[in-house]
């Protein structure tokens, strides 16, 4: 699936982003059981990491998969997540819930993975497009694309949208995931500083830098959807 929606954008870039609170899963363990566990070890830690699997191992996939479009490395990422979950474990005091603390290891090791030397994929053969674009195509529901006033404008829409967000997600990788964290995940400029490691004062210099670089890749999508008749 792409990593992220055109109504989710259009909603991003008509207005401010208030950051409202993502963080609604319910987890299967308790925070001060987890921390009980966590002073213990043993077998009690090793309980709290299965519980912890089973709550969050769909979501933080998914997370990784929409940033990093490989549902096995996303995998393997993920259990290098609670790997980090487990070697840090001791240090949590509970300040934050659980999915937050977990949530921000994973995307901090998502960042990191997206800022190594990438191999470039193509988005087409000699064929045409490759089947891994024409199946993020064919997933992007029709449902989604605004202003649109029939099946065959839904589909050129949705084409469209996914074709110019995969060149931004392959151009500006980082500049991508973070504008999909806001507009897909409600995250502050605060929660964005403390993933990017940046004061205040340059993250919101960078997500300028996001959405101007976001527009650019998403013109020709902005001509069809808002530019016709």
């Amino acid at each position: 699936m792409p990593a992220i929606s055109p109504i989710a954008w259009c909603r991003y870039a008509r207005a401010s982003t208030s950051g409202s609170d993502v963080f609604t899963a319910r987890c299967l363990l308790e925070k001060a059981v987890f921390m009980d566990a966590c002073r213990e070890g043993g077998e009690r830690i090793e309980g709290a990491l299965r519980a912890l699997d089973r709550a969050y191992f769909g979501l933080l996939h998914n997370d990784c998969v929409r940033a990093l479009r490989d549902a096995d490395v996303a995998r393997d990422l993920v259990q290098e997540t609670f790997i980090k979950v487990w070697q840090r474990c001791a240090a949590f005091r509970g300040e934050s819930e659980l999915l937050p603390w977990i949530r921000s290891i994973c995307r901090r090791a998502i960042l990191d993975r997206l800022r190594l030397p990438q191999k470039e994929v193509p988005l087409e053969d000699a064929a045409g497009l490759t089947r891994e674009a024409l199946t993020r195509v064919a997933e992007l529901s029709v449902e989604q694309v605004p202003m649109a006033e029939d099946s065959a404008q839904q589909r050129e829409l949705a084409a469209c949208f996914s074709r110019c967000w995969e060149r931004f997600m392959q151009a500006s990788p980082e500049h991508a995931l973070v504008i999909s964290w806001i507009a897909e995940d409600g995250l502050t400029h605060e929660q964005i500083a403390a993933l990017l490691g940046r004061t205040p004062g340059a993250t919101r210099e960078f997500i300028s830098q996001c959405r101007k670089r976001a527009r650019v890749y998403l013109a020709e999508w902005y001509a069809l959807a808002f530019l016709q008749g």
